[in-house]
């Protein structure tokens, strides 16, 4: 059985973005969408090649956790 490409902590860049929106929750309001180029840190595997990234501020703010294909993160540092 492979091994799934990302693990919780994994720093990974964003990619690519399937469709013009995602479901956001954020400490901005209103929250901000994810852009290619930001890098987050992997917080779960949802399941079904799906992973949940955080992107937050030097003093720990969110501003997004978003749900992303593998296909739409590359692994950028492995914690």
């Amino acid at each position: 059985m492979p091994s799934p490409p990302f693990y919780p902590a994994d720093l990974v860049r964003v990619v690519s973005l399937e469709g013009e929106e995602r479901d956001v929750d954020s400490s901005l309001d209103p929250p901000r969408q994810p852009r290619i180029g930001e890098i987050g840190t992997i917080v779960d595997e949802v399941g079904d090649g799906i992973y949940l990234v955080e992107r937050s501020t030097d003093d720990g703010r969110t501003l997004w956790l978003a749900e992303f294909l593998a296909s739409e993160l590359e692994l950028v540092e492995r914690q």
